[in-house]
């Protein structure tokens, strides 16, 4: 009998396009506008155009071009006048410019009201060059006087990494979660008509009737994680920088989280119109929070404390240590397993609570 409900749900899942097409499809769109969005690691893409103006033979001009032209991730533009540099920033179509005067400071023309996190950056790279370009002595004949290090017990990050690090598994996760609607909307289906009473019929105990809709969902999400990091080994060159088994743990426990949520949705309404629009909406909220559509590496820090009241940061956060960081283990990311188990108990606990068989 359970092995009978457990094909019949799969059958009936299987059938769904639309949720097919949620599950499997869009987090593929998504992945790629995101990772063409970001850059990250060594993806830069096209290094950024910096427009910059100096007098002709202007020695100070010309020795900043040229160390902007060697310098990684930027593109020296000249233009005809200091007036072309503050017009291309002004009308956005680049970031930052330089001008260059025969004496005086240089003036970086940049927008001042442009977020920190976005201004600060470039602002910073492009005043090192000034720097290393007008330094009476070549900096590269100078001792090292900052050297980057990660403190003892970070793991080192994994070399050519990409975008698609990030996205893939934000995305992953975002969509990974939307098996929670459609376990919800199953429930809210088989009660309409009148599949759930004729389960209930049955002659086995009603939490094994349970467990049977909901192990076809469980069995649905890990196949969804497995195409997804899947398509962004093999499709975007996303790695693995730590264990595989480790990263398998963590997927099962997030698809755990899902269903269990699910399950929790499923006590709110027996409406299928009703919990699609509220459930999108909840998981697009919490997706939000938990850094899925921005990544929470940039988030500021009050945004970062706020998300882990979502499963999803935990997530997200195991997931960048076992992608990123070398070496990662199951240890390692104890935290993030434990978190999102911890999630999967109180949505269980309170949707069994809610639970009526009888509806």
């Amino acid at each position: 009998m359970i092995a009978a409900a457990i094909r019949k749900d799969t059958w009936l899942l299987l059938r769904d396009r639309g949720a097919l097409v949620s599950l499997f499809l869009l987090p593929i769109i998504f992945i790629v506008a995101f990772g063409s969005m970001f850059r990250f690691g060594g993806d830069g893409g096209a290094p950024r155009a910096i427009p910059i103006w100096h007098a002709p033979g202007d020695a100070r001009g010309e020795a900043i071009a040229r160390t902007l032209a060697t310098t990684e991730g930027f593109t020296a533009v000249p233009v005809d006048s200091a007036d072309e540099v503050r017009r291309r920033i002004a009308t956005e179509r680049d970031i930052a410019g330089l001008v260059v005067p025969a004496t005086g400071p240089v003036e970086l023309v940049i927008d001042l009201a442009a977020p920190l996190q976005v201004r600060g950056p470039f602002q910073g790279a492009l005043t090192g060059v000034v720097m290393r370009s007008l330094s009476p002595v070549p900096l590269d004949k100078l001792p090292p006087l900052v050297e980057p290090r990660s403190p003892p017990g970070v793991a080192q990050p994994l070399r050519g990494i990409t975008a698609f690090q990030v996205t893939v598994p934000g995305n992953a996760v975002l969509f990974g979660f939307f098996i929670a609607l459609t376990t919800g909307v199953s429930f809210a289906s088989e009660r309409r008509t009148g599949t759930w009473r004729r389960v209930l019929a049955a002659p086995v105990p009603r939490w094994k009737a349970l467990l049977a809709t909901l192990v076809p969902y469980f069995v649905v999400g890990v196949a969804q994680l497995t195409f997804l990091f899947g398509i962004g080994a093999l499709g975007f060159g996303m790695h693995v920088a730590g264990s595989f088994a480790a990263l398998a743990v963590l997927s099962l426990a997030v698809v755990l989280c899902a269903v269990c949520l699910g399950l929790l949705f499923a006590t709110f309404t027996s409406s299928e119109r009703a919990l699609g629009g509220i459930g999108s909406v909840v998981l697009l909220v919490m997706g939000l929070l938990g850094g899925c559509m921005f990544p929470r590496l940039i988030m500021p820090e009050v945004m970062r404390r706020i998300g882990h009241a979502v499963p999803h940061s935990w997530a997200l956060d195991g997931y960048y240590d076992v992608l990123v960081r070398q070496g990662t283990t199951i240890a390692d990311i104890a935290p993030s397993i434990g978190a999102l188990l911890g999630f999967a108990v109180v949505f269980a606990g309170i949707g069994l609570w809610r639970f009526r068989f009888e509806h």
